[in-house]
């Protein structure tokens, strides 16, 4: 694998810190291994959550040009097949930082899991709807993200105002008051807006230059009117709403909102004068409307994130037929990430990958009663459907 990259190097791990208050864990960049916070540490070394020893350690490695495992999955992987990593999209091979320790510029606060959601390249680390998906039906193959394990039981019995009342809660909020002058400061979950303290953590927050709400805005409009008159007053406030797909592609994708709330909900953010960005995830499943969304929202902003977990929701997941099709309407596109989605869909997936996805897909549809014929023949027929 090694040969295959410049170096190991990443500026993500300097200067990125997210922080799970629910699950108690820490990542370095959105997509690394997390790592379990030790309490009883952090209380005896106030205000150095983000230069934990494995942290330095890690640091440390990437200054050596030694490969990080946290980051493997996420980056050294998919370089290592030819793929864009989100090292390659953010363009972290950068070396801004030369000393282990370090502060985020980047503080992106997790609420929790809570998300009536189970939108398709999702799972149970951000959205209860598909923890109890999982619970309630069992899983969808034998990887532990469909597996019930200790940790989700426990969200499971717990309401957001029990957790925010345990001392570790505390400790972490204390924590996050500590940090000075981030540039951004992302708030995410599961859903924030179902979130019942959301204006009380933001008025608490450090002094910062940006704050941006990530929301899939699968939320009853009447709370989001209420939530959004909450916060529209804070300086720098901006929402980045998870779509990239419209009407019946939408409703597949993002299971459990409808199209027509979805816009809806965009509505009232503007009318509120809230600024709104887009992220869309680039998947085999999505792939099929990201041109008619980017035509239909061509005047905001849409940043792109690849799916590559699972990698058998990846782009390249797909028939030949289904591929140049994609591929010439989207060259025809203004999409801007469109020659790496090019790039992707001219590598073949493994056999594994294409009966793993037809599995998925499957039981995805099945136990939400969807239909498959949104999606071309093609497709279907490769992963042995029948429509």
């Amino acid at each position: 694998m090694s040969d295959k990259l410049v170096d190991f190097y990443c500026n993500q791990k300097f200067k990125w810190l997210t922080l799970d208050l629910e699950k108690k864990l820490t990542y370095s960049c959105c997509a690394a291994t997390p790592e379990k916070i030790n309490l009883a540490w952090l209380k005896n070394n106030p205000g150095n959550i983000f230069n934990t020893d494995l942290l330095k350690l890690e640091r440390q490695n990437m200054l050596e040009n030694i490969p990080v495992k946290s980051c493997a999955k996420a980056c050294w992987i998919p370089e290592s097949q030819g793929l864009t990593s989100r090292r390659i999209q953010h363009s972290s091979m950068e070396k801004t930082h030369t000393d282990v320790v370090s502060k985020p510029d980047t503080l992106n606060i997790v609420l929790g899991s809570t998300c009536n959601l189970t939108c398709s390249y999702c799972c149970k680390q951000y959205s209860t709807a598909w923890l109890h998906d999982i619970k309630n039906n069992g899983v969808y193959s034998k990887s532990t993200r469909f597996k019930i394990e200790p940790i989700d039981r426990v969200i499971l019995k717990l309401s957001q105002t029990e957790i925010a009342q345990t001392k570790d809660f505390e400790t972490l909020l204390k924590e996050i008051k500590l940090f000075r002058n981030p540039r951004k400061i992302d708030i995410q979950g599961g859903e924030p807006f179902l979130y019942n303290n959301l204006d009380k953590l933001i008025e608490n927050i450090p002094d910062t230059g940006e704050i941006i709400i990530w929301s899939g805005l699968g939320v009853d409009s009447t709370r989001l009117k209420t939530q959004i008159n909450k916060i529209k007053h804070i300086p720098n406030l901006k929402i980045f709403v998870s779509a990239e797909n419209i009407n019946k592609f939408y409703e597949f994708n993002r299971y459990g909102n409808t199209y027509q709330k979805f816009e809806q909900n965009l509505k009232i953010i503007n009318d509120c004068g809230v600024k709104i960005n887009f992220n869309s995830v680039i998947s085999n499943l999505t792939a099929f409307g990201l041109v008619e969304f980017a035509d239909r929202y061509h005047d905001i902003f849409i940043n792109y994130d690849f799916c590559h977990d699972p990698d058998y929701l990846g782009i390249r997941v797909l028939d030949n037929h289904s591929k140049e099709k994609l591929i010439k309407s989207i060259q025809n596109s203004s999409i801007a990430v469109k020659d790496s989605i090019v790039q992707e869909l001219m590598i073949n997936p493994t056999t594994e990958q294409r009966q793993q996805c037809s599995v998925f897909v499957n039981e995805f549809a099945r136990r939400r009663n969807l239909g498959l014929d949104i999606f071309p023949d093609s497709m279907l027929q490769w992963l042995n459907y029948v429509v």
